[in-house]
């Protein structure tokens, strides 16, 4: 799943208000939590960047479609490493329920072939 979020990205994230951009950490918490993330405590959005880089520092940047190449990269990753983390819970859970399913289909099929 590819995410498409522009070139200026970054610089249109650090102008957002801050509201918006709390709103977007508690929500991305609030699915890590669901996903079954421990979260020890709250991300707080710091205030928008309305100030321009100075032309040296923004020289120095990497392109703004490689950071986000490496956005990409790294939500990919922390999704999958969250996926892995999980996926042996899911297996154990997944193996108990096939189990009782098939208990009680051969329960009811022996009480059927008992009654006949």
């Amino acid at each position: 799943m590819a995410v498409e979020l522009g070139n200026n990205f970054p610089q249109r994230w650090q102008r957002a208000p801050m509201d918006f951009r709390q709103t977007v950490f508690d929500e991305l918490q609030a699915i890590c939590q669901s996903l079954g993330g421990q979260i020890s405590e709250r991300i707080i959005a710091n205030p928008p960047v309305n100030s321009p880089l100075p032309r040296s520092a923004a020289s120095n940047l990497p392109p703004a479609s490689q950071i986000e190449q490496e956005l990409k990269k790294r939500f990919l990753q922390n999704a999958d490493d969250l996926i892995e983390q999980h996926l042996d819970k899911v297996r154990i859970d997944l193996r108990r329920w096939l189990h009782g399913e098939m208990n009680q289909l051969l329960s009811d099929s022996l009480s059927k072939t008992n009654h006949s």
